[in-house]
């Protein structure tokens, strides 16, 4: 069993290991480059909550000669970045993605990249038998920095499970990842250099790289998008019943609130109102009326004095009506809206 998850080439170890060292100096080191500090501390004292910038990476491997692997990067929700496989470059996929990197330091960072995506299968593949590493297989790996702290983190996936994570200084294994998932950390941890690098490039290059991208890209992160929703026919739960699906999209930023209202509470506002606008035009109808009838009843002194307390009756009712209903249905309508 061999004590290395490197490859047993020792040339290929230390020409990885110093071109490595080489590009990480550059991206660490930029010069003059002082103003993604500056809109770091800015950003995260106006942000509501923390933001962060993830890369995402996905590696397949089929067997001991076959394996592909994708990556992404995302601002929050928002994928920004994506991996051309091909050619082995890094797709822009907004026009502020460049965020305010150099075109030096964006070529360095390519070219950490390129060297990271090759070394990581081989050294995969190389050690897939001494960890038990059953083909085929699949690796989910999600790295990145919020912007609190700044704060790190660095997770990796086995077949779908949780399986370690860079906590800080060391690689610690998952719980419940068992005993592979612990020699991997084991073995790991022996290689200082890689964990030197980790915690730059996440602690140092990944903020700055943040900061720029929510500063170029401000004007669309802040956007607001209101939602579409629409209703469609679900599979029928039973005989004489149905289901309703609830579909909302387009809306920006991610935050939403949906929810279901059990009664028809759209249409019992409408019968309200319906109510109240009749009962007012009933009113209006009855009250013209009754000042068109009131002359003829004050002009005859040969009035009898039963009409006339109809006449009385009629208008107390009337005012009861005003007073009394119309107050509690403008009380309840207050209250639904």
């Amino acid at each position: 069993m061999r004590a290395s998850v490197l490859p047993r080439n020792p040339s290929f170890n230390r020409a990885s290991m110093l071109l490595l060292f080489l590009l990480f100096e550059g991206l660490c080191c930029p010069g003059e480059n002082t103003a993604a500090p500056q809109a770091l501390q800015s950003y995260r004292l106006a942000a509501e909550e923390p933001l962060s910038f993830r890369m995402l990476q996905t590696s397949s491997f089929a067997n001991h000669s076959w394996a592909h692997s994708e990556g992404s990067g995302w601002l929050g929700d928002l994928q920004t970045h994506g991996w051309d496989t091909v050619l082995g470059t890094i797709r822009f996929l907004k026009p502020w993605s460049h965020g305010n990197f150099s075109k030096q330091e964006l070529k360095n960072l390519q070219s950490l990249f390129q060297l990271y995506f090759h070394s990581f299968i081989r050294i995969v593949q190389a050690s897939a038998g001494q960890f038990q590493l059953e083909y085929p297989f699949e690796i989910q790996i999600l790295a990145g920095c919020r912007m609190n702290a700044p704060q790190i983190f660095l997770n990796m996936a086995y077949q779908g499970s949780d399986f370690l994570s860079f906590q800080g200084i060391s690689w610690e294994p998952s719980p419940g990842a068992g005993i592979r998932a612990l020699n991997v950390c084991k073995v790991l941890n022996r290689y200082l250099d890689i964990k030197e690098i980790l915690q730059s490039l996440l602690g140092h290059t990944c903020p700055r790289f943040l900061a720029g991208l929510m500063e170029a890209g401000e004007s669309e992160l802040k956007r607001k998008v209101k939602p579409q929703a629409w209703l469609s026919r679900g599979p029928s739960p039973g005989a004489g019943r149905l289901q309703l699906v609830c579909h909302v999209s387009g809306f920006y930023p991610k935050p939403m609130w949906v929810m279901w209202m059990r009664g028809g509470y759209s249409i019992f506002l409408i019968l309200i109102c319906l109510t109240v606008i009749v009962t007012l035009v009933i009113l209006v109808v009855v009250d013209s009326r009754l000042k068109k009838q009131s002359p003829v009843f004050l002009m005859g002194a040969n009035i009898q004095d039963t009409k006339n307390s109809r006449h009385q009756f009629c208008l107390a009712q009337v005012s009861w009506f005003k007073n009394r209903v119309l107050k509690k249905w403008k009380t309840c309508l207050n209250q639904l809206w």
